[in-house]
C-alpha cells in the first residue's frame, strides 16, 4: 500500500504490488486474524474500476511496427480504488513510452540507464512463467495505481518491433485481453509497404500465441473476427477490429478475447532483395526465392527422461512421425533418445528411403521415459554423428547440418555445469553445425537452450506446460525444413557504409528473411554498391547491384514512437529506428553469448547508451515516471514537447527538460471567434474565400467512405500537407442523396523546421514529433514545440499553429443522441495561410493566394458582379466565375458554417466542382493518410 500511496504523490510506479499484498495476507493468517463476515460481503459487492475504452493502433511501415495502446478506467465507487493495467506485448518488442493520466495529472515515463536499486521503477515481467495470463512469445507489462473516487485514469503504452518473416508471411500480433467487456474497443492496423502488399489475411482470434504446425489450421479458414473491416490497395492496407459489447460477450464474457493477428507478405522482384535508403540510413531485406533446396543432414535429439512421461512424449512422437515423412530423398537423418543413457538409433546417418523411415518410426515408437537428463552427452553424440558423416563421405553437393534438440528439464546426469556444456558444444560444432532447441514446460533451463542456439547459429522456442509440444515441434521444423543458401555474406563498401548490423549468415531457409541495416558514412553519396555471395546446392552465387540514393522524400514516412535527435541530423526516420532496434538486439545477443567480463561490460555500455538515446526499454534500461509539476508559465521557453492540461494547468516537460518561467499561457481557441471562411465541413461542403475580390465560392464533393482527400498539399515548399479521411452514413429519408460522407480523420504532416505528424479524430489528437503524445478531445490542453502549437478546446475544436504563419482550426461535431444519418465528424478551417506558398495545391490549397471575378454571359459585354449578391433581373444570361484560367458556371446560394452559427452568401459550382478544380476527383485521392505526393502541382502550374 505504501507503493500505491507513493504513486499518488507522483513517485514512480512499480509492478510489485501484488507480491507485497500477498505477503501482508500471509502475515494476517499467521497471527490468526479473521475478516468479519459483513466486511467480506462488502468486499465481494465492491465493483472494480470500469474500463470504458480500450484502443490499440499500429502503424507498420516496411516491416517495422509502431504500436500504441490506450486504456481508460473509471472509478465509479465512492472511495479510492486499486486498478491494474496489464498488456501482453510481443517478446521481440521494445517498450518506448508509458504515460498515466490520473484525473488532471500527467505522469510521463522516461527511459533511463538501469541502476542497481530498482525502487521507483516500472518493471516488465519478461519470460516469467508464474503469470497465469502470459502466453508463449509474449511478455506481460503491468502497472498498478490508485484511482480517486469518481475519477478516471488513462494508460498509454507504446512499443516497437521489427516483424520477422516466417513460413513466407510477416505476422503482427496484438493482444486483446482487457479482462472485462469494454464499451469502446477498437484495434486499428495500418500497413504501408512500398514494394506492394500480397496475400494479406486476418485469421480468427487466437486464445494462444502458438503458431501451430504452420501448415494451415482449420480455424483460419473461418475468416476474420466479427466486425473486422479490411481496406487495401497495392501498397497500403487498413484493418479495423471494432466489436460491440454483444460481439465481445459472444467471444469471451471475461474480456479475454485473444490475439488479433494480421499476416501478409510483400512483392519481391529483385533477387538481390529490397534496399531502402532514407536520411543517411539504409535497410536491406534479402529473401530470394525459386532456388533448389540444399540437402540437409539432420539429427533429432529427443529427451526421454522420466519427466517426459505421458502427453509430452506422446505428442512429440506423433510430431516426429510427421516430420520423418516430410524429409526429402537427398536428406540424411538419424535419431537419438537420451535420459541418463544415450540411445542412438544408428551409429551413422541414413538416407531417406521408405524402409529407413519405417524403421525410424518403429524406433521412436519404442522409446520409453526413464532416468535423468544428460544434455551434454546427447549433444556430443549428435555432433559426432554429423562430423563423421561430413568427414568420411565424398559429398558432391553442398549440404546443411542441423540438430533439432528437445528437452523439458535441466542437466542432471554427466556434465551439469552450464558453462562447460556450452564450451564443449561450441568446440565440437566448430560453427559447422546449427543447433535448434525446444524447451518444454516450466522446469526447463531455457537460458541454457537459448545460449546453445545463439552460439551455434540456431533458434530456440519455448513451449509452456499446457501446450501441444507436438504441434510446436512441427511448426518449428517447418521454418527450417527447406534451406536454400548457406554461407551468405553481404558486403557494402566500408568507405560508404558504417555501423552496419550483422552481414554474415550461415544459412537462409525458405520463407524467412535476412535483414541488414546500416548508416551511410556520407549522406551525399549518389549510389550504394551491394554485393551478395552465397552457396547453393551445386554452385557459388554472386549478386551485385548499385542502389541509387535519391533525395529524401520525408513525407512518405509514418509516425512512430518518441523520436530523439539521433545523430543531430533531424528526427529519426523509421529506417533509423529500425537500425537502432536491430543494433540493440545484436548487442544484447552478443552480451548473452560472451563469457568475458570486460567484453560483456563494453557490450552492456554500448547497448545501454543506444537504448537510452532511442527510448528502448531493455534489460539495461529502466523506466521511471516523472512527477507532475504545477506551472503557469508559457510555452515559448520550454524546451522540447510540453503539455498543459486541467483547470489549474499542470505543466510537464515530456523530455525531462527544466521548465522556464514565461508569459501567461494562451487560452484555448473559443469556437465563437470568427475565422476564415475557407473551409470544408459537413457532408462535405467546401467554401473558398477570395478576400481581394470580396467573393465567396462554394462547392460539394461526393466521395466514397474510406476515401482520403488531399485538402492542402504544399509539402515541397512550406512543408505542410493536410489529408482528410471520409466516413459514410445513410442519407436522411427526405434527402436526394443515397448516402452522406463526413470527415472522420484529419491528418496534418509538417516537415519544417522539424518533422511532426498530427492525426485528429473527434475523440483524440495523436501528435508525433520529437515525442509521441495522445491528447483527448474532451479535455482542454495546449502543447507546443519549436514553432508548432496544438490547442484543444474540450469537445469544441483543435487549433494547429505552425511557425506563427499557418493556422488550421478543426471543429469537432459531436452528437449526444445521433440520428441514423449523423456521425461524429470534423470540420476543417484555414485560419491563416500566409506561410503557404503560391504553389500550394489540394482541394482547398489550390485557391489560396488566388484572385477571382464574376462575369455575366452570353451578353455582348461583360458586367462586373463582384459586389452583387444576386443575379441581374431579366434575360437568360448565366454567371461565370473566372479563377486560375477556369471559366465556371455558378449560381448564388446561402450556406451555414461555424457549427451553423453563421450564414454566408456564396457562388455555388455544380457537378462536384468539375470545372472549378484542377484535374478530376480521383487526382485528389491519397493512397494512405500520410501520403504527401501531389502530381497536379507541377502539371497545373501554368493555370496559376
Amino acid at each position: 500500500m505504501l507503493l500505491l500511496w507513493g504513486l499518488c504523490l507522483g513517485l514512480s510506479l512499480c509492478a510489485g504490488s501484488q507480491e507485497e499484498a500477498r505477503s501482508w495476507d500471509d502475515t494476517s493468517e499467521q497471527v490468526g486474524l479473521r475478516v468479519p463476515r459483513q466486511l467480506r460481503l462488502l468486499q465481494r459487492l465492491k465493483t472494480k474500476p470500469l474500463m470504458t475504452e480500450f484502443s490499440v493502433k499500429s502503424t507498420i511501415i516496411s516491416r517495422y511496427a509502431f504500436t500504441t495502446v490506450s486504456c481508460t478506467m473509471l472509478n465509479r465507487a465512492s472511495e479510492d480504488q486499486d486498478a491494474e493495467f496489464q498488456m501482453q506485448i510481443p517478446a521481440s518488442a521494445f517498450i518506448t513510452n508509458f504515460t498515466m493520466i490520473i484525473g488532471e495529472k500527467v505522469y510521463q515515463g522516461e527511459i533511463t540507464e538501469k541502476e542497481k536499486k530498482n525502487g521507483d521503477r516500472v518493471k516488465e515481467k519478461r519470460n516469467t512463467t508464474t503469470e497465469e495470463n502470459e502466453e508463449k512469445g509474449a511478455d506481460m507489462f503491468r502497472a498498478s495505481l490508485v484511482i480517486p473516487s469518481k475519477d478516471k485514469a488513462i494508460f498509454l503504452l507504446s512499443y516497437e518491433e521489427l516483424l520477422q518473416r516466417r513460413l513466407g508471411k510477416y505476422e503482427h500480433v496484438i493482444s486483446v485481453r482487457p479482462q472485462q467487456l469494454v464499451g469502446r474497443l477498437n484495434v486499428e492496423v495500418n500497413v504501408l509497404e512500398r514494394s506492394g502488399i500480397t496475400s494479406l489475411e486476418v485469421p480468427p482470434l487466437h486464445n494462444s500465441r502458438q503458431k501451430g504446425s504452420g501448415r494451415g489450421e482449420a480455424a483460419d479458414d473461418l475468416g476474420p473476427p466479427p466486425s473486422t473491416v479490411i481496406n487495401q490497395n497495392e501498397t497500403f492496407a487498413k484493418v479495423v477490429f471494432k466489436p460491440t459489447v454483444v460481439q465481445q460477450a459472444k467471444i469471451a464474457q471475461n474480456g479475454i478475447l485473444g490475439d488479433f493477428i494480421i499476416r501478409y507478405d510483400v512483392n519481391r522482384e529483385q533477387s538481390i532483395g529490397d534496399i531502402q535508403v532514407l536520411n543517411g540510413y539504409f535497410v536491406h531485406y534479402f529473401a530470394p526465392k525459386d532456388l533448389p533446396p540444399l540437402p540437409k543432414n539432420v539429427v533429432f535429439v529427443l529427451d526421454t527422461s522420466a519427466s517426459m512421461v505421458g502427453t509430452k512424449l506422446r505428442q512429440t512422437k506423433d510430431a516426429l512421425f510427421t516430420i520423418l515423412h516430410d524429409l526429402r530423398p537427398q536428406d540424411r537423418f538419424s535419431i537419438i533418445g537420451f535420459s541418463n543413457r544415450i540411445k542412438v538409433w544408428k551409429d551413422h546417418l541414413l538416407s531417406v528411403t521408405p524402409l529407413n523411415i519405417r524403421d525410424g518410426k518403429i524406433h521412436i515408437h519404442h522409446m520409453s521415459p526413464s532416468g535423468g537428463t544428460d544434455i551434454n552427452g546427447a549433444l556430443q553424440t549428435a555432433i559426432g554423428l554429423l562430423n563423421n558423416y561430413v568427414t568420411h563421405n565424398d559429398i558432391e553437393d553442398r549440404s546443411v547440418s542441423l540438430i533439432i534438440f528437445l528437452t523439458d528439464g535441466k542437466p542432471t546426469v554427466g556434465e551439469t555445469h552450464t558453462l562447460k556444456i556450452l564450451n564443449n558444444t561450441k568446440e565440437a560444432a566448430r560453427g559447422r553445425i546449427c543447433i535448434f532447441t525446444i524447451g518444454i514446460g516450466n522446469d526447463v533451463d531455457f537460458k541454457l537452450l537459448e545460449k546453445l542456439s545463439l552460439e551455434n547459429c540456431g533458434l530456440t522456442r519455448r513451449v509452456h506446460e499446457e501446450e501441444d509440444a507436438g504441434s510446436q515441434l512441427i511448426g518449428f521444423y517447418d521454418e527450417i525444413r527447406t534451406p536454400l543458401l548457406s554461407d551468405i555474406r553481404i558486403d557494402y563498401p566500408p568507405g560508404i557504409v558504417e555501423h552496419a548490423t550483422k552481414t554474415l549468415f550461415p544459412n537462409y531457409f525458405n520463407g524467412s528473411e535476412i535483414i541488414i541495416a546500416g548508416k551511410l558514412a556520407d549522406r551525399k553519396v549518389e549510389q550504394l554498391p551491394v554485393e551478395v555471395t552465397a552457396s547453393n546446392s551445386k554452385k557459388f552465387v554472386v549478386l551485385k547491384t548499385k542502389v541509387p540514393v535519391e533525395p529524401q522524400k520525408v513525407g512518405n514516412d509514418v509516425p512512430g514512437s518518441p523520436r530523439p535527435k539521433g545523430d543531430g541530423q533531424g528526427d529519426p526516420s523509421h529506417i533509423e529506428r529500425l537500425w537502432s532496434y536491430l543494433t540493440v538486439k545484436e548487442l544484447l545477443s552478443s552480451w548473452v553469448q560472451s563469457n568475458d567480463e570486460q567484453e560483456k561490460e563494453q557490450l552492456r555500455q554500448k547497448a545501454q547508451a543506444l537504448a537510452v538515446n532511442y527510448h528502448f526499454l531493455t534489460p539495461f534500461t529502466s523506466m521511471k515516471l516523472k512527477r507532475p509539476t504545477l506551472h503557469t508559465g508559457g510555452l515559448e521557453d520550454i524546451h522540447g514537447m510540453s503539455a498543459a492540461t486541467g483547470p489549474e494547468t499542470v505543466m510537464q516537460s515530456l523530455r525531462g527538460a527544466g521548465l522556464q518561467p514565461g508569459p501567461t499561457l494562451k487560452k484555448p481557441y473559443d469556437p465563437r471567434i470568427k475565422i476564415s471562411k475557407t473551409s470544408v465541413d459537413g457532408d462535405p461542403h467546401f467554401v473558398v474565400d477570395f478576400p481581394l475580390s470580396k467573393l465567396t465560392v462554394c462547392f460539394n464533393i461526393d466521395g466514397q467512405p474510406g476515401d482520403i482527400l488531399r485538402l492542402v498539399s504544399d509539402h515541397a515548399h512550406s512543408g505542410v500537407t493536410v489529408n482528410g479521411e471520409l466516413i459514410g452514413a445513410p442519407a436522411p429519408p427526405s434527402g436526394h442523396k443515397k448516402q452522406r460522407t463526413y470527415f472522420r480523420t484529419i491528418t496534418i504532416l509538417i516537415n519544417k523546421p522539424e518533422r511532426s505528424y498530427l492525426e485528429i479524430t473527434p475523440s483524440r489528437v495523436i501528435l508525433d514529433g520529437s515525442d509521441r503524445l495522445v491528447l483527448l478531445c474532451n479535455q482542454s490542453v495546449v502543447v507546443g514545440s519549436r514553432g508548432l502549437e496544438v490547442s484543444v478546446s474540450a469537445n469544441a475544436n483543435v487549433t494547429v499553429t505552425i511557425q506563427g504563419t499557418i493556422a488550421f482550426v478543426i471543429l469537432i461535431h459531436l452528437y449526444k443522441n445521433p440520428a441514423p444519418f449523423q456521425r461524429n465528424h470534423l470540420g476543417f478551417y484555414i485560419s491563416n495561410s500566409r506561410g503557404l506558398s503560391s504553389n500550394c495545391h489540394g482541394l482547398l490549397g489550390q485557391f489560396l493566394n488566388q484572385d477571382a471575378k464574376l462575369i455575366e454571359e452570353p451578353a455582348g459585354h461583360s458586367k462586373n458582379l463582384t459586389n452583387s449578391p444576386l443575379l441581374p433581373a431579366g434575360g437568360t444570361s448565366e454567371t461565370i466565375l473566372k479563377v486560375k484560367g477556369h471559366r465556371v458556371p455558378v449560381v448564388w446560394k446561402q450556406r451555414k458554417i461555424y457549427n451553423g452559427e453563421e450564414q454566408i452568401d456564396c457562388w455555388f459550382a455544380r457537378n462536384n466542382a468539375a470545372k472549378l478544380i484542377d484535374g478530376e476527383y480521383k487526382d485528389y485521392l491519397a493512397s494512405h493518410p500520410f501520403d504527401t505526393e501531389m502530381t497536379l502541382g507541377s502539371e497545373t502550374s501554368s493555370l496559376n
